[in-house]
This record gives C-alpha cells, sequence and structure tokens, in this order.
C-alpha cells in the first residue's frame, strides 16, 4: 500500500519565519517538526501570486511555459493530481472560495470550499476550518491512499489575529502573532497523524512584506470603507468614484511613506512593499518546505537551492511513482542521502499589479517582472524589455538584496540573461495575459475583499 499524503500549504509564509539565526517567532510545533524532518533552507516559488506559484507546483513547470496566471486554472494541464488518481490514490481538498483552487480541483475525489474573498463570511481556523481539519484527519471517511490538499489563508493579508492571540509575547508584529497562532493548529493536525504510513509536506506559496510596524501602508480602513461602499449601477458615475477613492487611497499611503522615510532606514521602508510591485525580493520568493513523516531521514537541513517545481517529483520519488510528467522539475530525493545534484536555476516573476486591474487602460499587461535565480545570484529584467529595471544581486555577499550590481557585473548579467532566455523562448504567447473573464472575476473578488 502507498503512504497517504498530507499536503499543506500556507499563504504567504516567508522561510526567515520558520528557520533562520534571527528568528524570533514562537513556533515550537514547527520547530520539533523539523527536528524530525526534512528541511529544504532555500526552496524558490516561482512568483509572487498564489496561482502562479502554485500551478508551477501542481503542474511541474514554470508558468511562463503554461501561460498560468493568478486567477485561473488551464485545465488543459496535466497536474500530479491527476498522476496520482490515476495511481488509485483518493483526492480531497479544503481550500479557499477562489477561482483558481474551484478549478484546478475540479477533479478531486472530494472539496471542501471555504469562504475568504467575501469577508462577512469569512472564515479561518479558529472559526471552524480548524476543526473540520482535525475531523476529517481523526475519521476513517478518505479512502487509501489518499492526498489530503489543504490551503491556510490565516497569514493572508489583511492580518486578523485572534484577541487572545494579539499579544507581543506572540510576535513584534501582526503576521509573527498569525504565524504563532497557526502554529498551534499545526500541532493539532500533526497530533492526529500516523507518522509511519503518511508523507507529510508543507510549504507557502509565497512569503510578504511584513511592516516594521503595525501600520500598514497599503490597508487604510476608512478608504477600504468607502471603496466598499455606495456602489451605483451608473457605469460612468461608478468609475469617476472608484478612480477618486482609488487616487484618495494612494495619496494617503505616499504620505504615510513620506512621513515614515524620516524614521526608518531604507530596508525598514521596503517592508511596506506591496506584493506585484516591480522587485522579487527573497522576502517573496524564499519559503519553507518541510518534507516529515514515510520513510525519511529525520533532522536534516539541506542548503541546496530547489524550486518550488521539485516538489511533487521529489514527492513521487519518495512513495515509488513514476512520474510522467516532462517539466521543469526534478526529485532532489538524492540530496536527502547526500548525493550531489548539479543546481538548476529557479525561474521567478511579478504576477498582476492591482492598480492594473481597476485602474489600467490595459489591464492585459504582461507581468512587469521576470527573472531567475541561484544560489549565488538574482537578476530581474522587464518581461518585454532587456534593458528595462534591470537588476543584479549578489546573494552572498549582499543577503538583503541593497546593491545592484548590474554596471560592475556584466560577464554575470549577460550569464544570468542567458539563463533566462532558456525560459523566455519557450513562453506562451499569453503567458501572465488576463482575459477580459479573467478581469472581471479579478475584479469581483476585490470587490467583495473591500479593495474595490
Amino acid at each position: 500500500m502507498k503512504p497517504n499524503i498530507l499536503f499543506i500549504t500556507i499563504d504567504s509564509l516567508r522561510n526567515d519565519r520558520c528557520f533562520g539565526k534571527n528568528r524570533n517567532v514562537k513556533t515550537p510545533n514547527i520547530d520539533s517538526l523539523i527536528k524530525k524532518s526534512i528541511y529544504f533552507s532555500q526552496a524558490i516559488s516561482a512568483g509572487d501570486q498564489t496561482g502562479t506559484s502554485l500551478s508551477s507546483v501542481f503542474t511541474g513547470i514554470f508558468p511562463i511555459r503554461t501561460g498560468q496566471n493568478q486567477i485561473n486554472f488551464k485545465s488543459d494541464f496535466i497536474t500530479y493530481f491527476d498522476i496520482l488518481k490515476e495511481a488509485g490514490y483518493h483526492a480531497y481538498a479544503l481550500v479557499p472560495d477562489a477561482q483558481f483552487f474551484k478549478e484546478f480541483s475540479m477533479n478531486f475525489d472530494e472539496k471542501v470550499i471555504y469562504f475568504f474573498t467575501d469577508r462577512k463570511k469569512k472564515q479561518s481556523l479558529g472559526t471552524g476550518l480548524g476543526d473540520k481539519i482535525i475531523a476529517k484527519l481523526k475519521s476513517n471517511e478518505m479512502k487509501e491512499p489518499w492526498i489530503y490538499f489543504v490551503h491556510l489563508m490565516d497569514l493572508h493579508t489583511p492580518f486578523s489575529v485572534p484577541n487572545e492571540f494579539d499579544k507581543q509575547k506572540n510576535g513584534e508584529t501582526k503576521y509573527d502573532r498569525l504565524v504563532s497562532y497557526i502554529d498551534i493548529w499545526l500541532g493539532k493536525f500533526l497530533d492526529q497523524i500516523n507518522m509511519e504510513n503518511t508523507l507529510i509536506v508543507i510549504t507557502s506559496d509565497h512569503g510578504e512584506y511584513i511592516p516594521v510596524t503595525d501600520e500598514n501602508i497599503s490597508e487604510i480602513p476608512s478608504i477600504q470603507r468607502f471603496l466598499s461602499k455606495g456602489q451605483t449601477s451608473v457605469s460612468f458615475i461608478e468609475k469617476m468614484r472608484m478612480k477618486t477613492l482609488l487616487n484618495l487611497r494612494f495619496a494617503a499611503q505616499t504620505y504615510r511613506k513620506e512621513k515614515l522615510k524620516k524614521e526608518l532606514t531604507p530596508y525598514e521602508m521596503r517592508s511596506f512593499n506591496t506584493r506585484s510591485a516591480l522587485d522579487l525580493y527573497d522576502e517573496i520568493v524564499h519559503v519553507p518546505l518541510i518534507f516529515s513523516g514515510y520513510n525519511l531521514t529525520k533532522g536534516k537541513v539541506i542548503s541546496d537551492l530547489v524550486r518550488n517545481v521539485d516538489i511533487f517529483p521529489t514527492i513521487f520519488d519518495i512513495i515509488g511513482l513514476s512520474n510522467s510528467i516532462k517539466g521543469d522539475g526534478r526529485s532532489v530525493f538524492p540530496l536527502v542521502n547526500n548525493k550531489k545534484l548539479n543546481e538548476l536555476p529557479a525561474y521567478i516573476e511579478v504576477g498582476i499589479n492591482l492598480a492594473q486591474l481597476v485602474n489600467s487602460k490595459n489591464p492585459k499587461a504582461l507581468p512587469k517582472i521576470i527573472g531567475v535565480r541561484t544560489s549565488e545570484y538574482k537578476y530581474l529584467r522587464a518581461r518585454d524589455n532587456l534593458e528595462k529595471n534591470v537588476r543584479l544581486f549578489d546573494l552572498k555577499n549582499d543577503p538583503l538584496e541593497e546593491k545592484n550590481i548590474m554596471d560592475e557585473k556584466p560577464d554575470i548579467v549577460k550569464k544570468m540573461e542567458g539563463i533566462l532566455s532558456q525560459f523566455t523562448k519557450d513562453s506562451k504567447d499569453d503567458a501572465g495575459i488576463l482575459t477580459d473573464e479573467d478581469i472581471k472575476k479579478a475584479k469581483e473578488t476585490l470587490l467583495k475583499l473591500g479593495y474595490i
């Protein structure tokens, strides 16, 4: 009998909140799990948006080659869940009510869709989801062998910390307090698992910027309330209202930033960035990756670079299942047995900006930034222009990515561009482009969340 698989993705969880010397987050269950698991300390996500990142995980192919975007999942691509089902696995899921999750999980044996996009009905671990997961794991309802996929949104902005956990002892920021809160629930889930016959994989879709103060520039409650009220059925009036209020929010954000610049360092100011900006700092693409349970060496940290496209090929290798997907991913399981693997670069990309969806004359614009990351360097540029927004960071000597060395290292720029060109030459013409239907769905989601 093949082992069961518990696959958990925690939305927006950064690697540096799970592992590292400077960590100050209270996570006893994650700490304990790492001590008896395989931890990949240099795992890189393919992008800054859930859809583009997880589509890479599920297909083993980078989004520039599939045309997947963060709104929809294109069903013409086979997923590892499809292969598992063909091999006799039963697929179960608990996922949020975003279009992407609804579409990729259509062929699952059972899926539970919970509310996230509707603020009035929003569900979280503490409002029933955690108990649902525990009940599922405790029951004998899932037919073996099973894969149970759970995607948790509790760490996604806007941060909502339970009152009893919103204390400094649980972390300096609301983000950190939520990580500590999620850790408690992870411990409860793992208590229900037979580690001998279950492979456990825990990772994230992407990281998040964590403001150094609790003042989140992008979340201005008074303006958020204005944005979510007073809609009119007259289209041109509605557009004017929306544009006015968005401009008001932008002005308020600009004022806040200028005030903070006098008090904070450039690196601290970066903590107020938002995803889908012109950057892909490691705060966003460096994610945790834990393999635990079934037939695995206990307590091993692997510092070799791995990509999120490698996750399922590694799962298949561990459980002894043939991988029929010829994509970008490969099994990194040999690293567990101290075997050497040649490093493969990670492709990374920026998703669609909120402003493009709401206020742009061309919301179908391509993602602004693409790049590659190796263990030594990160190279970024505009997708449609080889000479625009070019950046090169020396990750060994400049781990905070504070100094662009593109002018100092033209030979490295050329080398990294050569790597990136291998991805772009095989790109889909529609990679990153949103259809009118995509844009409509995205706006509906943003409306429910209170952003517009």
